[in-house]
């Protein structure tokens, strides 16, 4: 049994979307897929522009199924947490003066910088370091100064 992952909800909603965007891709493949195949070739085995369709169509695919996965994998919602703590959904500002957004299990935007935070996995290092925590308390990276 696969594990159980907790992502927020607006990764959710970008999961989906691009669920929806990589269906249109694909279903767009249906005329060129028409096209290829119908083209004139010495033998059937050698219809490169085929294989390279089949190819693309395959790579949509896996995309689409791997995060359907990840959408039957995850939980309705996120667990309570203590009021005060950093946790899943939490933005941190470090004594100097770094943010950081902690996101769920998966996220499409790890790395990426939103309202001035780095947006990390919960899985990262320093996330698992800074769940937990509290207003004042120090960790490797430094001492926590806000929450939000």
């Amino acid at each position: 049994m696969q594990k159980e992952l907790v992502i927020l909800d607006e990764d959710k909603v970008w999961a989906k979307a691009r669920i929806a965007t990589l269906d249109a891709e694909i279903q767009a493949l249906g005329p060129e897929f028409y096209d290829v195949f119908n083209q004139s070739s010495e033998t059937w085995h050698d219809n490169a522009p085929f294989d390279a369709l089949r190819d693309r169509q395959s790579v949509l695919d896996a995309e689409r199924q791997q995060l359907r996965g990840v959408l039957r994998s995850s939980l309705p919602t996120l667990p309570k947490q203590r009021r005060g703590e950093v946790g899943i959904g939490s933005s941190v500002t470090l004594e100097n003066g770094k943010k950081y957004f902690i996101a769920g299990d998966w996220t499409p935007f790890a790395g990426q910088i939103h309202d001035g935070s780095v947006i990390i996995s919960c899985q990262a290092p320093l996330a698992q370091q800074l769940r937990g925590k509290r207003v004042g308390e120090t960790v490797q990276a430094g001492r926590i100064v806000t929450l939000a």
